[in-house]
């Protein structure tokens, strides 16, 4: 069985941690500044978006498990960011590990925010995604999801 289990404070932790490193890798490759630089902009950018860390409203971190006969095993990591008056929901991160990629699991988890989004009237959900990551583009459009906007950008140098 799948599911959603909140992050524990220490599981927030170490997710930070992880992230920072993670995003700044997305954006250092994306923007071509150094990691130290994105590194930077992406620990201010992920504190500012929870400034209170689990606390922070409308803020929802889950570890994705699969619950088997033979226990648990955690797929990768959810946050989603939920404005219910709005009746929307943005995903701010969503993470497979490498293991349990082209499986279907990217599927099953999204089938499954959107029941719970659902149950809750929420009646959109978005996400970003880099423009380098074709392959989670053609994912996300294969569920349905469309493009709203596109930034673009021209290198002078290179």
């Amino acid at each position: 069985m799948l599911n959603l289990q909140p992050m524990t404070e220490e599981e927030f932790i170490a997710y930070k941690e992880w992230m920072v490193e993670d995003y700044a890798s997305e954006v250092s490759n994306n923007l071509r500044i150094s990691m130290d630089e994105a590194r930077m902009g992406a620990t201010q950018q992920i504190n500012s978006m929870l400034s209170q860390d689990l606390s922070t409203p409308n803020h929802f971190l889950y570890n994705i498990i699969l619950t088997t006969n033979a226990g648990e095993t955690r797929l990768g990591y959810l946050w989603i960011i939920v404005d219910r008056q709005k009746k929307r929901c943005f995903i701010a991160d969503i993470y497979l590990h490498e293991e349990f990629r082209h499986q279907g699991w990217g599927r099953k988890v999204l089938e499954l925010l959107e029941t719970n989004m659902k149950e809750e009237g929420v009646n959109r959900i978005s996400l970003s995604v880099f423009a380098n990551n074709g392959i989670a583009q053609e994912f996300y459009i294969k569920m349905g999801y469309e493009f709203t906007d596109m930034n673009m950008q021209k290198w002078l140098v290179d």
